[in-house]
């Protein structure tokens, strides 16, 4: 009686666990400050210049990816993105700082 008491409660416990289980978290992007913003929309380009040919057109409330920040020739902040297409956006484009 007691091994099937102790064997339920085996059961019990193991499906308690796998339905709160969390699935791992892809790992961190480089960059301090990298991670989701929302677009303000502008286009995603294939380099760090207005110049540059647009791969992508966000929408305003678009979610956007970035992983990493650099400062353009010109002087302008861009964020390279990956989501949703991968390239970069100017800051002025998205709700992260300039």
């Amino acid at each position: 009686m007691r091994f099937r008491m102790l064997a339920a409660a085996g059961v019990l416990a193991g499906a308690v666990m796998s339905a709160t289980a969390v699935v791992p978290a892809q790992a961190a992007p480089s960059g301090a400050n990298a991670g989701w913003a929302m677009s303000i929309g502008g286009p995603i380009r294939t380099c760090a210049a207005a110049s540059c040919d647009p791969v992508y057109q966000t929408s305003y409330g678009e979610d956007v990816y970035w992983t990493t920040s650099k400062v353009n020739s010109s002087g302008n902040r861009w964020y390279k993105v990956t989501t949703p297409a991968a390239g970069w956006i100017y800051c002025m484009n998205i709700s992260a700082p300039c």
